[in-house]
């Protein structure tokens, strides 16, 4: 007979941590898919670009260390884990690797405690990491969250089967780019597109 777990952290995982999955994973997708247009049309390489960049980044590894967030009042996936730890009805042994997959997370969480969550004071802080992001840190964090989501819903919470991390969008998401990339360009875009989605809904087929 199956466990009862807790609707606690169905809740949790529905309304609260999947929903960031989600968004955080399209988010990348866009700002990749902007990239790429960029790449083929050579526009918006200045200031625009900067400040989408920023953006960017700001969200994303915002994102990362709100999901990986160990502390006792947020709801968090890392939250989840160590509750589900502390209740004793999953695994110890598949909940510590879990929580070990999400260390990865660890140089960006520290990355936005410093830079972006607070403006660090050396004065009264002497050990402040150095800024070094690279998009090789944020796809690997990414990947460490969506596959650790994954397994604690669908192996261990035998909950979901999950399709797809990245939601399809409800609209043509080639719309915009049509007032300045020619049409060769657009299904260059679509070919890109689908690319990088099926690289990362493969994050999932690569779990069974």
């Amino acid at each position: 007979m199956s466990a009862v777990f807790p609707k606690q952290w169905s809740d949790w995982l529905d309304q609260h941590i999947w929903p960031q999955i989600h968004s955080m994973m399209i988010d990348d997708a866009y700002f990749k898919l902007m990239g790429k247009a960029r790449e083929l049309t050579g526009e918006f390489n200045g200031p625009i670009a900067g400040l989408i960049e920023v953006g960017y980044v700001t969200c994303q590894t915002l994102a990362i260390r709100r999901l990986c967030d160990d502390r006792r009042d947020v709801i968090s996936l890392r939250r989840l884990l160590m509750e589900a730890k502390a209740n004793g009805l999953v695994p110890q042994g598949q909940i510590d690797q879990l929580l070990r997959k999400l260390d990865s997370c660890d140089h960006i969480r520290g990355l936005v405690n410093d830079y972006l969550a607070h403006t660090a004071n050396p004065l009264r802080r002497p050990i402040v990491s150095e800024w070094e992001l690279q998009v090789g840190h944020l796809t690997k964090a990414q990947k460490a969250i969506c596959e650790t989501a994954i397994t604690l819903d669908r192996d261990l919470l035998q909950r979901k089967h999950y399709v797809a991390l990245i939601p399809v969008p409800q609209f043509d998401i080639m719309q915009e780019f049509k007032h300045w990339v020619p049409d060769t360009g657009v299904e260059k875009l679509w070919e890109f597109w689908h690319t990088h989605n099926d690289a990362v809904n493969a994050w999932i087929s690569a779990l069974k």
